[in-house]
């Protein structure tokens, strides 16, 4: 006895949506890894992401966000156990910028005025002595010489 074939008419009716439903996820899975995929720009290093005058327009913007600058020692002022910091930056050597480097951060780094350092540091938010808000304070979170 001769089998009866199923007609194919089924199966190519099937195709489209097969082909459909994987190439949907296939679109889905390069979006995700487009969006996921670290950046590759050779000039937009955090260095050059960090700008003096947005800083000093509204730090509170930059409250969470880590930087690398290659700086270098204008003056250091002792506050207890820790130091403030001021530093010119190489495309701004004109204006200071403060940095709270706190006890024991710099290990065996001695910082010395008019010295080049890579400091890294995070923007966070603080009080003062009177324990008003102070916002856009960049503490120092390693000292590396260039």
């Amino acid at each position: 006895m001769a089998r009866k074939r199923r007609s194919s008419k089924n199966k190519k009716s099937q195709l489209p949506l097969v082909l459909g439903g994987g190439g949907g996820v296939l679109l889905l899975a390069l979006a995700a890894a487009m969006v996921m995929k670290p950046a590759d720009n050779a000039g937009d290093s955090p260095e050059s992401r960090f700008s003096v005058a947005d800083y000093r327009q509204d730090a509170s913007r930059l409250t969470g966000n880590t930087y690398r600058l290659k700086a270098r020692v204008e003056n250091i002022e002792t506050l207890g156990n820790d130091r403030l910091v001021a530093v010119s930056l190489p495309e701004n050597s004109q204006e200071r910028l403060p940095l709270l480097v706190r006890s024991g951060v710099t290990g065996r780094v001695n910082l010395t005025r008019g010295d080049t350092f890579v400091f890294e540091v995070v923007c966070r938010n603080g009080k003062d002595e009177q324990g008003l808000d102070v916002k856009g304070i960049m503490v120092v979170e390693n000292v590396e010489t260039k």
